[in-house]
């Protein structure tokens, strides 16, 4: 928890609290001071070169992986990453750009699927359908077809817990982090 807000807002440049509900890049020196400014103090890890508007996935005691899905497979703690969006989308392949390099490098396998939507194309001419990206480390592909079939199954059947624990062990969280989730998940953001 912060405990100076309006400290933060001027460290990070942001005019007013109210600028805080966007995202700001903070340098390493940057991440220090924010960590100085918690309570508890603490030394942010330098993975967070982003710091962004409060949400509910910030009461989860580990760090989530959303947002961080390309440093944390580069780092090898995250074993895959599942995107998708609309397409084609200019936004969705910017926001992809950063993986393309690692991709080339045979760092990271990459696998597209288009799911062409007529019924979509109908009401958004601009749209052909939905854009699956999956990202894998070399020795972890087979969960991508792990992932598709967790959703054909998803589809199929609805979403229950067993999926629910099965998809975050595709996505690499530990036994720990999985068991937390699944206890508090529910309640995530709830106001007591």
């Amino acid at each position: 928890m912060v405990r100076d807000i309006d400290a933060l807002a001027r460290m990070i440049g942001a005019e007013d609290e109210a600028s805080l509900d966007h995202y700001h890049e903070i340098s390493l020196s940057e991440q220090a001071a924010i960590g100085a400014l918690c309570l508890p103090p603490f030394s942010p890890d330098p993975i967070f070169s982003m710091i962004g508007p409060w949400s509910p996935l910030n009461d989860v005691p580990y760090l989530v992986h959303t947002g961080f899905e390309l440093p944390l497979m580069l780092d090898g703690r995250k074993p895959f990453a599942a995107f998708s969006d609309a397409y084609p989308s200019k936004w969705f392949d910017d926001y992809l750009a950063p993986f393309e390099p690692h991709v080339t490098s045979g760092t990271i396998v990459r696998r597209v699927v288009d799911e062409p939507m007529p019924q979509l194309k109908v009401r958004r001419p601009d749209l052909a359908g939905i854009r699956h990206v999956y990202f894998a480390l070399p020795d972890e592909v087979w969960r991508i077809d792990a992932y598709r079939q967790l959703e054909d199954t998803r589809r199929q059947s609805g979403w229950s817990d067993v999926l629910e624990l099965r998809l975050g062990q595709l996505l690499g969280y530990e036994d720990w982090q999985n068991e937390w989730w699944m206890e508090h998940r529910r309640t995530i953001g709830r106001s007591a």
